[in-house]
């Protein structure tokens, strides 16, 4: 098995399974994690795409010399929803982390 297929796989299935890790509980982490969630999501959602689209092209198109249909399909799954997280992050800056209250909900507060 080629380091291509790993990272295919990987994107595949390994990217889904930590981001349904990190989504349990996801409005009790920082807002810094919420960011690098998000933006994983929406990377594998254009990485999917992309991968989709490069597959469709039919084999006798294919040339041996061709790398760009090879990254896009093989590693794109792995690599642009870590891309995405990035972004993300750097987007939301030195958002500070959001912790829940201690104490009585404000609609217990409220009711009693």
């Amino acid at each position: 098995m080629s380091l291509g297929i790993v990272a295919f796989l990987l994107g595949l299935f390994g990217v889904p399974l930590v981001l349904l890790g990190v989504a349990h509980k996801l409005r009790r982490r920082s807002a810094r994690v919420q960011a690098g969630f998000w933006g994983a999501v929406w990377g594998h959602c254009i990485a999917g795409v992309i991968a989709v689209t490069w597959g469709m092209i039919p084999p006798e198109a294919w040339t041996d010399s061709e790398v760009a249909r090879g990254a896009a399909g093989l590693w794109g799954l792995l690599t642009i929803p870590a891309i995405g997280a990035l972004v993300r992050v750097a987007a939301a800056g030195g958002a500070k982390a959001q912790r829940p209250r201690e104490g009585k909900s404000d609609r217990a507060a409220t009711l009693s």
